[in-house]
């Protein structure tokens, strides 16, 4: 899937948990597309693959 700096998206994040966050950068391309995300709960960021990404919000 591919997604720009700003989306919303449902990942899985560790533990494969479902996370959802907003792209803050967007590295590579693909398929070797990796994006650093801001969990909205947590308010950490942490890189994740386009492989991770389940969905847009």
């Amino acid at each position: 899937m591919e997604c720009n700096r700003g989306d919303r998206v449902q990942y899985k994040g560790p533990g494969l948990q479902k996370r959802t966050g907003g792209i803050q950068r967007v590295q590579g391309r693909p398929p070797q597309v990796r994006y650093t995300v801001r969990d909205e709960q947590t308010n950490v960021e942490e890189q994740i693959e386009d492989r991770q990404i389940e969905r847009a919000l």
